[in-house]
């Protein structure tokens, strides 16, 4: 029971982590890039290379998330 209790809280982690951030990592990036990067053909090539782009992308938006947090955090 414990085996599957982990596999369920790793899956969920990692499609919070790929899914939620990657998206908002996506959008915060276009925003400042005027929509030139990340490119998904791009992304495809590298994830073939083993070095994962959206793993990057993903780790961005965890820290513009982590960033607003602390600035609504400072404005309130």
């Amino acid at each position: 029971m414990d085996t599957m209790l982990g596999l369920f809280g790793g899956l969920l982690r990692w499609l919070a982590f790929q899914g939620v951030f990657y998206a908002i990592g996506n959008a915060v990036l276009k925003l400042l890039t005027l929509g030139r990067y990340p490119r998904a053909r791009h992304l495809r090539e590298n994830a073939r290379q083993g070095f994962s782009e959206l793993e990057l992308v993903a780790i961005f938006g965890l820290l513009c998330t982590v960033g607003l947090a602390v600035l609504l955090n400072r404005l309130a």
